[in-house]
């Protein structure tokens, strides 16, 4: 058993990077603490992942892969940044048991959807202050149930699926200082920011590629505005601290986004650069033939070749041979059995005496104070029925008009929760038709003479966009 995983640890490994309606595969052959890999090649899938048959797609990918002589079945895939949602904050001084449901309520209020539709991936670290964060990473988990049915269907084994960008940077080398990292794949631009090890920001930017002469482009005015959007909302000791921007991948997407981002870097204060290949003084193991074309393919493949987690880890874990051996030999005797259900039924007959106890000592406290209970409640009741209907917060409605005269008459903008919190913090999230349509509503709010520093928190989505900003409210300002 030990011979065959070493054999499994040797075997060659299929990379793939999931863009849209298309993979860009590579093999990566270990070689004595190197790798060897081929040059990355893409195939185009019939239609989008998420939307298309998963065995009509896994049937067409596998098809392309052995046209091309890519016949391995062990494959790690590295996931889009359109399917990812990113939180990252500070974690308070609190108890294991509070510290968990703090970030319950962070996942709550970050993520647009419940706990129980995505998979979550969390990677904790420590700023440059030496204060403990925690980064959370989200995919939905009915995108991850499609993915593993197209690679089953394709006859793959996924090893590892983990967000493209994070994964790439294993092939930069980077310092600890705040960092803007942007890849460029064939169809799709994606950004990280980091700082330290912990990931800020990782989110796709749909709005920047248009059409030039029949192929993709990165429009500058565009680029400009979603980097000052993302930028925005960063903590200002990483706003102040970042003074550098990369542009990873390769080909003609990676070149003119390279352009663009040279065209706007002296106004963002950034300087630019360009790793289009791998370079020569990449630390991590195994070693990589330098020269090759940098690709989150490459990427995820080499790391889990040397054995190293990936940073955001969404496959499922599975028992190993070992784990499946030990399970089916160390079965033990019918006696054993019996004498653990035996165990087991004074367990619960145990149980069961004290629970019982327990419901005769608080069904006799109870009756000792059901009537002053009862009184309290038809108190209560009176006071809920004669109370004043109205809100008498004149602050609170002065702050809700002002919000509904910044929003537009029709449905390109709608607010789905406004909270009103200590130190007059407003804070206001929903969805947009699109992101010109918020901005014109962030535009107006700012004009309001006691709105003051607008703040966005969030977004997400090409269209609709999952929206969350912030203001203060000062009633000095101005006569509403």
């Amino acid at each position: 058993m030990i011979d065959r995983l070493k054999a499994r640890r040797s075997q060659p490994l299929l990379g793939l990077s999931l863009d849209g309606s298309s993979f860009e595969a590579v093999l990566v052959r270990p070689s004595n603490g190197h790798a060897e890999a081929g040059t990355p090649l893409v195939f185009p899938l019939p239609t989008d992942i998420l939307h298309g048959d998963p065995a009509a797609q896994g049937r067409s990918l596998r098809d392309a892969l052995d046209h091309a002589g890519l016949r391995s079945r062990r494959c790690a895939v590295a996931l889009p940044a359109s399917w990812t949602f990113v939180a990252s904050f500070p974690l308070p001084d609190l108890p294991p048991d509070d510290l968990e449901g703090f970030i319950d309520l962070e996942v709550e209020r970050s993520f647009p959807y419940g706990p129980d539709q995505l998979a979550i991936a969390r990677h904790p670290w420590n700023d440059a202050s030496g204060l403990p964060c925690l980064t959370l990473v989200a995919v939905p988990l009915e995108h991850l149930e499609r993915l593993e049915a197209t690679l089953r269907a394709a006859r793959l084994h996924p090893v590892s699926l983990a967000p493209a960008l994070p994964e790439l940077l294993d092939l930069a080398p980077s310092d600890p200082s705040p960092r803007l990292d942007l890849l460029a794949s064939q169809s799709s631009i994606s950004l990280s920011i980091a700082s330290a090890d912990g990931l800020v920001i990782h989110r796709a930017l749909d709005e920047v590629l248009v059409k030039a002469n029949g192929a993709p482009a990165v429009a500058p005015d565009r680029l400009q505005r979603e980097l000052r959007v993302t930028l925005g909302q960063l903590p200002p000791n990483i706003r102040q601290g970042l003074a550098r921007a990369r542009v990873l991948g390769h080909g003609p997407v990676a070149a003119s986004l390279h352009d663009a981002l040279v065209s706007i870097a002296p106004r963002l204060a950034l300087s630019v650069a360009q790793v289009d290949r791998v370079p020569e003084n990449r630390p991590a193991s195994p070693r990589i033939t330098q020269g090759l074309p940098t690709s989150p393919a490459l990427a995820i493949a080499a790391r889990h070749l040397g054995n190293r987690p990936a940073s955001f880890e969404f496959l499922a874990p599975s028992i190993s041979p070992i784990q499946a051996l030990v399970s089916r030999f160390s079965s033990g005797r019918t006696a054993h059995y019996g004498i653990a259900a035996a165990a087991a039924l004074l367990v619960v007959a145990a149980a069961f005496l004290v629970q019982q106890v327990r419901l005769f000592t608080l069904r006799s406290k109870w009756n000792a104070m059901a009537k002053t209970v009862a009184h309290v409640e038809s108190l209560q009741a009176n006071i809920k029925k004669f109370r004043p209907w109205f809100d008498d917060s004149v602050p609170s409605l002065l702050v809700l008009r002002t919000l509904t005269t910044a929003f537009p008459d029709d449905d390109t903008l709608t607010a789905k929760t406004v909270e009103l919190r200590e130190g007059a913090l407003i804070v206001c999230s929903g969805t947009a038709k699109d992101s010109a349509a918020l901005n014109r509503t962030l535009e107006k709010l700012r004009a309001a003479p006691e709105v003051r520093d607008v703040t966005v928190d969030q977004m997400r989505g090409k269209s609709p966009v999952q929206f969350s900003f912030n203001f203060h409210w000062d009633a000095s300002g101005g006569t509403p």
